[in-house]
């Protein structure tokens, strides 16, 4: 690894394993009143991801690795540093990280700096991923030969340890390389408003079953009254899954969802004959997803979900191209990345949605730094 900018030497890389140990840490951290923060995790057989460490550095000199499973859950310390509105949080595409870390702790973020979202205010794509970034602002090349490891057996690796604490040692120079180059532009304040958003738990909380069924993958063909019967079908799968902490797909795959909501089934003969079940699942499961898809084919045409297929509106596809024309010369103007703005997706769900209450709310509408850089051209095809 190329460190010329940096002091030599490794941090210790002594597994964190005591809570006695992690309270030093957090009043050391909050002294600091920052700290670069990342996970490593195995999620493969279970609906929550399990932790295998967590990582958390105030340089690159001064870094620890909690050993999650030897923590048993005890927890609070840590906790408490990730909800500290007083503590900066670094991490480099910080949404899941901090979803994880909010189911283990019971804790709710705030002040979170975001490396790679905060990379594209000023020219480089909000996008990259930590190894690209590290060699864009810390001329670091990191070693990814670990990406696949298992975080949870014991003993871990000379080559792990190095691992997991390279993606946090230099988070904290890129953080400062990033505001400094923020200030110069003079888009610190709208970096530091984007950030904010991090702060809202309802970021972190589980999907809401009712509303699954749109990542159901299939669903967008469906008409309105197959769609109401897979709602009904995913939110039941969704608390299964919950309740079992199994992945989704471990209790029914998607396309047997599609299957059943196609075909609405009334009877088990039905059910087994034309929607694609294993023979386990419908042994373990029949009752259930039949008296899920009965509760989805008994609600009234009022109730049905919106359909999910894509708008051929022209007239609403023609103010998708122009916003999406007036984002790109905008930021091209201005050196910003333009999903920072709003993605393709995002704009056209604002024609999708009759919602005027979500739509009142989309990014677009936004009064802050949005706003501020589209002005008033924006306002006309809203």
């Amino acid at each position: 690894m190329k460190q010329r900018e940096f002091a030599s030497g490794p941090p210790d890389r002594k597994l964190i394993s005591t809570t006695a140990e992690l309270e030093k840490i957090a009043e050391k951290i909050a002294t600091a009143g920052r700290v670069a923060v990342d996970t490593e995790f195995i999620w493969e057989r279970t609906y929550y991801p399990i932790l295998g460490l967590v990582q958390l550095a105030l340089n690159e000199k001064e870094a620890w690795l909690l050993d999650m499973p030897a923590l048993q859950g005890k927890l609070a310390p840590l906790g408490e540093v990730l909800s500290d509105p007083k503590i900066e949080k670094i991490i480099h595409d910080a949404k899941q990280d901090l979803t994880i870390l909010r189911q283990a702790t019971g804790f709710y973020p705030q002040n979170i700096f975001d490396t790679r979202l905060a990379a594209g205010f000023i020219g480089p794509s909000a996008s990259r991923s930590l190894l690209d970034t590290c060699a864009l602002f810390a001329d670091i090349t990191l070693e990814k030969g670990e990406t696949r490891s298992d975080w949870l057996k014991r003993p871990l690796t000379s080559k792990q340890l190095q691992y997991a604490l390279d993606d946090v040692l230099f988070l904290p120079f890129i953080r400062d390389k990033i505001m400094r180059q923020a200030e110069k532009l003079g888009r610190n304040q709208w970096l530091t408003e984007e950030m904010r958003l991090y702060d809202n738990p309802v970021l972190y909380l589980d999907p809401d079953p009712e509303q699954i069924y749109i990542k159901v993958k299939g669903a967008g063909r469906l008409s309105r009254p197959e769609l109401a019967i897979l709602r009904s079908l995913a939110a039941w799968r969704e608390r299964k899954a919950v309740s079992r902490n199994r992945p989704r797909r471990h209790i029914i795959p998607d396309e047997s969802l599609i299957k059943i909501a196609q075909s609405a089934p009334l009877d088990y003969d039905k059910l087994k004959n034309n929607c694609g079940l294993s023979a386990r699942a419908g042994q373990r499961y029949a009752k259930e997803l039949l008296e899920a898809a009965a509760k989805g084919l008994a609600l009234p045409e009022a109730d049905w979900p919106l359909s999910l297929k894509k708008s051929r509106n022209a007239k609403n596809q023609e103010k998708v191209r122009k916003i999406i024309d007036l984002i790109s010369a905008t930021c091209k103007k201005h050196d910003l990345d333009p999903a920072l703005i709003a993605t393709r997706k995002d704009i056209e769900k604002i024609f999708a949605d009759k919602n005027q209450a979500t739509q009142a709310k989309a990014r677009l509408r936004s009064s802050g730094w949005r706003r501020q850089l589209l002005g008033k051209e924006i306002t006309k095809y809203l």
